[in-house]
């Protein structure tokens, strides 16, 4: 579990959402990170490889669909990145999906 922004997040709430989603795959990473003392969160999400597109159109129409599907769930903004199929590291046993570059004083 993460605390961003006084929410706590799960991990599994993202890839709930994103299976939801027609063209993406269950492969993601979320990426936060602290600018000008407010907690940000990115999400990187692989596309299925027959949904990855040349066309600039269509893959900003799925990445404000993630988006909202992922406001919806989460209850904060994510800022959404498309990444080729099998670009993300695949884990075994218990998923390591977060990168928490968070500065805290001890």
């Amino acid at each position: 579990m993460l605390i961003i922004r006084f929410v706590n997040l799960f991990p599994s709430h993202v890839e709930n959402a994103l299976l939801e989603i027609n063209g993406t795959t269950p492969h993601y990473l979320m990426v936060v990170d602290r600018v000008n003392n407010l907690d940000t969160l990115e999400v990187q999400v692989e596309v299925e490889e027959s949904f990855f597109s040349d066309e600039v159109k269509e893959m900003e129409k799925l990445t404000k669909k993630i988006a909202a599907a992922l406001q919806s769930a989460l209850l904060i903004s994510a800022k959404v990145k498309l990444v080729e199929p099998k670009s993300l590291e695949r884990f075994e046993g218990k998923s390591t999906h977060v990168i928490d570059n968070r500065k805290f004083d001890d």
